[in-house]
């Protein structure tokens, strides 16, 4: 169990005489803000290193959005050109070609993308804080790969493209600040947007998403996944990598869990292992025990409906964490490179 949670069942299952006494005392309000801070605080702190012991890295994101809904639409086309000098990775079209031309005038002068725009500068007025997260995030992969070229980070309205809200190309990191405006957001419910997705499309989920992004991107080594445990491996060696990158983020945020999803994992992860063993899904290569494992959803098929969904990848982030506390020499560069999932299962000792 983790250090989160260790707290929790110590007053839930030794204090309860000790929390009855405290109901008439002032002293409960310290103990609740105590369990919430323990839940919601933690990630992998065994990973932190000290800013002092990584490089020096200060993210500037450039908001392309703000820059393109401020031209001046009664003289759009020399301005449009003025910001293809500042933006040449958004504005590398002709805009002498009038279907160009058009194309980025209504895009800029459509109502309803404008509101879009004016709700996300009412959620992100500044971008300090993230920043501040994303040269944490970028130190800390400086730090275990010193030759990884960083990217340089913009934003942009994307018109609400959800289903890829990171994207990148060569040195140009793209993030769709539009894509993380709240979970209650309108049109994201308009857009039928299941709500289990909505909750991942806040702020606090883009150096998540970022984390995720390179991982796949830029760090995963080629590999076919045959077997369910393979694909566990897989999704625990990228949940690692974010342990390592982003060490103060809640574990929940990197597994999309809400707390009470988190709590039902840490409850009944000997019950689900059992399943998972004595119905022989490890080492199975059936593309619908894989899926069901696997995919993010609202729950998982087969279990009780308050069972959270990805529990494969809950799984196979535990099994590489234990493999990496009994083999401390190991680096997470050469913990990437490794291929045999059987292996690293055995050698991890793992069991819930």
């Amino acid at each position: 169990m983790s250090a989160c949670f260790g707290v929790l069942t110590f007053f839930l299952n030794t204090g309860v005489l000790l929390m009855k006494k405290l109901m008439r005392t002032k002293f409960l309000g310290l103990i609740v803000v105590v369990i919430v801070f323990s839940l919601y605080s933690c990630g992998n702190t065994s990973l932190r290193i000290p800013a002092s012991k990584r490089p020096a890295i200060s993210v500037k994101i450039k908001r392309y959005g703000t820059a393109l809904f401020s031209l001046d639409t009664l003289n759009f086309k020399v301005s449009a050109e003025r910001l293809k000098k500042q933006f040449p990775f958004f504005l590398d079209a002709d805009l002498n070609n009038k279907a160009n031309y058009q194309q980025l005038y209504g895009f800029v002068t459509d109502t309803a993308i404008i509101h879009v725009y004016h709700k996300t500068r009412e959620v992100f007025p500044n971008l300090d804080e993230l920043q501040k997260s994303l040269s944490s995030e970028f130190s800390y992969i400086k730090y275990y790969f010193p030759h990884y070229r960083l990217p340089q980070v913009y934003s942009y309205v994307s018109d609400l493209y959800f289903e890829q809200p990171i994207m990148k190309k060569d040195s140009v990191l793209v993030i769709a600040l539009d894509d993380y405006l709240g979970e209650n957001y309108l049109q994201y419910k308009q857009l039928n947007i299941p709500l289990y997705h909505r909750r991942l499309m806040k702020p606090e989920y883009i150096p998540v998403d970022v984390a995720k992004y390179l991982y796949i991107h830029d760090f995963s080594h080629s590999f076919q996944p045959q077997t369910l445990l393979d694909n566990m491996i897989q999704a625990g060696k990228m949940l690692y990598f974010m342990d390592a990158v982003l060490p103060e983020t809640p574990d929940s945020l990197k597994m999309g869990y809400t707390h009470e999803q988190w709590q039902w994992m840490e409850q009944h992860k000997k019950e689900v292992w059992a399943v998972m063993v004595n119905d022989q899904m490890l080492f199975s290569g059936d593309f619908m025990v894989i899926k069901k494992m696997m995919q993010q959803g609202p729950f998982t098929d087969g279990f009780p409906r308050t069972a959270p969904s990805s529990m494969g990848a809950w799984f196979g982030w535990q099994m590489v964490k234990k493999y990496m506390q009994r083999h401390p020499k190991t680096t997470l560069s050469q913990l990437l490179k490794m291929k045999d999932s059987q292996q690293l299962l055995q050698e991890s000792g793992y069991k819930p």
